[in-house]
Parts: structure tokens; sequence; C-alpha cells
């Protein structure tokens, strides 16, 4: 049972670790040893992790080169909510009408403590995606400070009733190969715009880094759940 129980908490991580874009599409693992040693498992249990991991296409092992994330791997997971191509495309709909114009009115609109924290968690989303480290909360902080800066509790409260079904979309993004450094390059584009007081450019920045997720979207496969 014990046995039993430090695979599954194991597996856990790992798919954490995918999840939260600390360990992306394309990346290479660390040898089997080091691995073992970072997640503090015996050797013998993160094999049969790792097993089933590519089983279900998560990873691939190229003898002689090491294992990979793959760039075009599809998530499995019971406990998720079920998205599928319609659900994504159209939170993102919903995203694209509200938060381009969050961006504008916060230009217009932020007090200046308000600048100065939309522009340090752009920042921090930076420095996290560059050391590898999990940023979806941040990334969420991020679109909530401007959405909280644009001063308009009507459309706030819309966003906010999103918030669950938003975190479970960028989850999901966060698995498409190059998505997770484009969008830290658009946050801080867009924190400079709002903090330079440009309005206009502050909603186009946020339709672009909608349209190019988007667009990344269309052209991927969505997560299927089971159960």
């Amino acid at each position: 049972m014990e046995k039993k129980k430090v695979f599954e908490e194991t597996m856990d991580i790992v798919v954490e670790k995918i999840k939260n874009g600390i360990w992306r599409p394309g990346q290479k693992l660390p040898a089997l040893l080091k691995l073992a040693e970072e997640l503090n498992v015996g050797v013998s249990t993160l094999r049969e992790v790792l097993r089933i991991l590519e089983s279900k296409r998560i990873i691939t092992i190229e003898h002689g080169r090491g294992m990979f994330i793959r760039k075009d791997m599809m998530y499995s997971n019971s406990h998720q909510e079920k998205l599928n191509s319609d659900s994504l495309i159209k939170l993102f709909e919903a995203r694209h009408l509200l938060e381009p114009e969050f961006a504008f009115l916060a230009a217009q609109r932020a007090f200046i403590h308000e600048l100065d924290e939309i522009s340090r968690s752009a920042e921090k989303i930076a420095k996290h995606i560059e050391r590898y480290e999990s940023f979806v909360e941040e990334d969420v902080h991020f679109h909530y400070l401007i959405a909280q800066a644009a001063h308009s509790d009507i459309l706030f409260n819309m966003f906010q009733s999103l918030e669950e079904q938003l975190l479970q979309v960028r989850k999901y993004t966060n698995l498409i190969p190059g998505t997770v450094e484009k969008a830290a390059q658009y946050h801080v584009l867009i924190a400079q715009a709002i903090k330079n007081r440009e309005p206009e450019r502050a909603r186009l920045l946020m339709k672009s880094h909608l349209d190019d997720t988007i667009s990344e979207l269309s052209l991927t496969k969505p997560i299927v759940a089971h159960g």
C-alpha cells in the first residue's frame, strides 16, 4: 500500500510540474538518478512513473539522448474539468471581449500603486519562467490586477465569474510549445503600456496576446478527460 502511495504521489508531482509550466514541451529532463534525488523517490518507483508517462505520450525516452517532455503531448487527467475545443475557444472569446478593455481602462484609471503592482507582477512572471518555476498563480494575479485597476465593477464581476475556468485554461495553454515564453514578453509589454498611460497600445497588446494564444489553441489537441 505504501509503495502505491509513493508511486501516486510521485506521479502527481511530475504531472503538476508539467501542468504548471515548470517542465515544458520539448524540455530535456534531468538524468534518472538526479531526477530521483530531486523528487526524493527511489529509482525503481521513478522508472515506473516515467514508463506510464511514456505510454501516455507525455514524455519520450530516447536512448543515448535522455528523457524529454513531448511537444505533441495530450495530457489526460480524471480529476481535471473537461475541456474541449468549443469550451476552450468560447472561454477565450469571453477573455477577448473583457481583457483588452480592462487594459485600456487600467491605463486610464489605475492608481499609481496599482501601476507598480502590475509591473512587478509582469517581472515576477518573467523571472519564474526564466528559472523554470511555476508561474500559474502569478499569471492569474497579473490579469486580476489589470481587471481590478480598470475600476469597472460590472465588468470585474463578469471576469470573476470565469476565474476557475480560466485557471484550467491557463494550465492547458502552458503545455503548448513556445506559448509560455511569448506570454512573458506580452505581459511585460502590456504592463509598460499601462504604466505609460497608453490605453490604445495596452488594448492592442492584450488583444494580440489573446489572439496569439487562440491561434495556438486552434492548432493543438484539446485536453481529454476520462471518468
